[in-house]
């Protein structure tokens, strides 16, 4: 019974003032991601600039990480969360409490950005479609991908025993990954997040692969998770940067 609470987290559910501020922290970044980072491509119509909606998405995920970090990891995104899950730094349920509020946030942000947006430019809102010529498979393929690499710097910043001189800012790494992996794969999809995906698809009712979406980040943040745990995760007998510096 107890490795079973454990598990469940239900200590740490207990904590309700820590626990409200970590929920409303999730929904309020991702309310604030889907909300700005839509805009980036709204206005330019067939044009879609892939540079542009690439260091937007990246700059405005690195600030929003950077504002609420501290309380909630800054997850804003399901498939972090499993990751995260995965590699012990969360628990069952504050992981589900965690993505019900991402989804609430990208809802509520998508309906904001669709509200503020002229309707002559709004087009699909963002919505996360494949491209043309591109198969199912594909997009699940890089979502997957493009997912473990951002679950896994995820997970490298915040492995508090790899020590933390030298290796910059936390928040602008985690960007800086989603720029270069939207960089690489616009033209064929791009979301490496079901929140992302989910709000736009909402508002706009458009639906198009969007299992692909979910699947393909979830399981690979999964997949992260579990590498990280298993492979990458630095142990206590192991180098450690901060004590080496020190030396």
């Amino acid at each position: 019974m107890a490795q079973i609470k454990d598990i469940l987290g239900l200590k740490e559910m207990r904590d309700c003032k820590t626990l409200i501020r970590q929920l409303i922290s999730e929904f309020v970044g991702t309310f604030m991601y889907l909300s700005v980072v839509l805009s980036a491509g709204i206005g330019y119509g067939d044009a879609n600039p892939r540079v542009v909606i690439a260091l937007a998405n990246g700059l405005i995920v690195a600030s929003i990480v950077q504002i609420i970090g501290h309380v909630s990891g800054g997850h804003i995104n399901p498939a972090v969360t499993i990751g995260a899950l995965v590699c012990g730094h969360i628990k069952l349920l504050k992981a589900l409490c965690y993505v019900v509020m991402q989804a609430l946030g990208s809802i509520a942000g998508a309906a904001v950005a669709h509200a503020v947006s002229s309707k002559g430019i709004k087009g699909n809102l963002g919505a996360t479609v494949p491209y043309e010529h591109t198969e199912p498979m594909h997009v699940f393929a890089l979502e997957f991908l493009m997912t473990f690499l951002l679950v896994a710097v995820v997970l490298s910043v915040i492995d508090l025993r790899r020590g933390a001189r030298g290796l910059g800012s936390a928040s602008l790494a985690i960007g800086l990954c989603v720029s270069g992996c939207l960089c690489s794969c616009l033209p064929y999809t791009g979301s490496i997040n079901p929140a992302r995906t989910l709000g736009p698809a909402v508002i706009m009712n458009i639906y198009d692969m969007h299992w692909a979406y979910w699947a393909g980040p979830i399981l690979g943040g999964f997949n992260a998770g579990l590498f990280y745990r298993v492979v990458l995760r630095v142990h206590r007998e192991e180098y450690n940067l901060e004590t080496r510096s020190n030396e």
